[in-house]
């Protein structure tokens, strides 16, 4: 217990500055995805209003097969952690996970984006609330596990100069930080299935009384 503390300490230690670059990228992503928004031809925003406008019509009373939810969630999701993890395998790990992360930023960026440019603040809470059990899980479970996918990718750049650069430990503990957020990555499925559509359905049903 005491070796796997100290190793996180210094871990957490030497990879502050990758945390940050992923952090950045995120956000990055997250900026450029809100401003696309307004590059959309009026044909494609009239489609995306006209299918919200459906969703909050029916959020109240909207029946999801839960099942089939979570498990197409924690397809979508365990696969995001499996590439992630075998990215950090290779020496080509830096541009590509970072553009999976920038990529994931965008997607939620350009959602925020459309959903801001939303003139009822009730319908803006609505999907808000679809959105943010899942996301509070599956955001830091994604930037943890690109910090250490760069962590030990850039330890393995290292070795090619370096052969005394230890691999073993840091492999170890590459491996048990992915298991935790690949762990995270399925809680994130199980809230997206479960719990989203019971608060999304409150939520519309007071505001709809309000």
């Amino acid at each position: 217990m005491g070796y796997m503390s100290g190793f996180m300490t210094a871990y957490l230690r030497q990879s502050w500055p990758l945390y940050l670059i992923v952090i950045v990228i995120f956000g990055t992503g997250i900026l450029l995805g809100s401003l696309g928004v307004n590059t959309l031809p009026p044909e494609q925003t009239k489609d995306l209003q006209n299918y919200l406008q459906s969703f909050l019509a029916q959020a109240a009373e909207i029946e999801v097969d839960r099942a089939q939810m979570v498990k197409g969630t924690l397809y979508d999701n365990l696969l995001v952690g499996l590439v992630i993890y075998i990215l950090g395998l290779t020496i080509i790990c830096l541009p590509l996970v970072l553009a999976l992360i920038f990529f994931r930023g965008f997607v939620l960026g350009f959602t925020i984006g459309f959903l801001t440019a939303y003139p009822d603040w009730r319908e803006f809470m609505i999907v808000f609330i679809s959105m943010l059990p899942q996301n509070l899980l599956f955001i830091p479970a994604l930037i943890i596990s690109g910090a250490a996918a760069l962590s030990f990718s850039m330890r393995l750049v290292r070795r090619l100069y370096n052969s005394q650069t230890q691999i073993g430990p840091q492999f170890a503990g590459y491996s048990l930080i992915m298991v935790g957020c690949v762990l995270v990555f399925a809680l994130a499925a199980l809230a997206e299935g479960y719990i989203t559509p019971e608060l999304t359905k409150l939520l519309a049903s007071l505001l709809a009384n309000g």
